[in-house]
């Protein structure tokens, strides 16, 4: 496991097989529950760019969305139940799961997953898109503390897992205009447990 600047970040390319992979994607694509929106902002403080999301669950919901994995649709609890074992020894509780979407252009910002310097947040992202070049971008960017340097780039590949601090600064990059494709991300963000080492 890599650690920049004492937080915890590291890669495992096909954390989910293709077939899962591909259904994920598939049903991303078609999703009409809860549905995507536009609008989302990754962090109104450095931008006020949007991009494509869609709140699969969230423990703070008061909109009827699902507030466990449990209550999520099947596709969802299959995801977790075959990256839950990955990321052992550490253990988690789920906050919140989105799908994230970027064309060409849409840019968000440099922002955190957690606002404050509290340790036990992670993100675990995993790259659905079936197929990705490199030539397509949307590479997810880790910077430095001060922001002023990227110390770390992991370039989307389907099937991929990216496992981090949620204080770790990052930017997801849009596609370039060598693809029409959605950049599809489905996110995880979790709290570690108290029983559970730290990553």
């Amino acid at each position: 496991m890599l650690k920049i600047e004492n937080k915890a970040l590291y890669v495992v390319d096909n954390a989910i097989d293709a077939d899962l992979n591909e259904q994920l994607y598939r049903w991303a694509l078609a999703s009409g529950r809860p549905g995507w929106r536009y609008g989302d902002v990754a962090d109104a403080k450095y931008s006020k760019n949007r991009f494509w999301g869609a709140t699969l669950v969230s423990a703070d919901s008061e909109d009827g969305d699902p507030k466990t994995v449990d209550e999520a649709e099947e596709i969802v609890r299959k995801a977790w139940a075959h990256l839950e074992p990955r990321l052992k020894p550490f253990t988690f509780d789920i906050r919140d799961i989105w799908l994230n979407g970027q064309t060409y252009g849409l840019e968000n910002a440099i922002h955190t997953d957690r606002p404050s310097e509290e340790e036990g947040w992670y993100t675990v992202l995993i790259y659905i898109n079936p197929e990705w070049h490199v030539d397509w971008g949307g590479e997810t960017m880790f910077y430095n503390q001060a922001r002023t340097d990227v110390v770390y780039a992991v370039v989307p590949k389907p099937g991929r897992l990216v496992f981090f601090d949620a204080r770790h600064h990052h930017w997801a990059r849009p596609p370039t205009r060598n693809t029409q494709d959605l950049r599809i991300t489905l996110a995880f963000h979790l709290t570690r447990r108290s029983d559970s080492p730290v990553p």
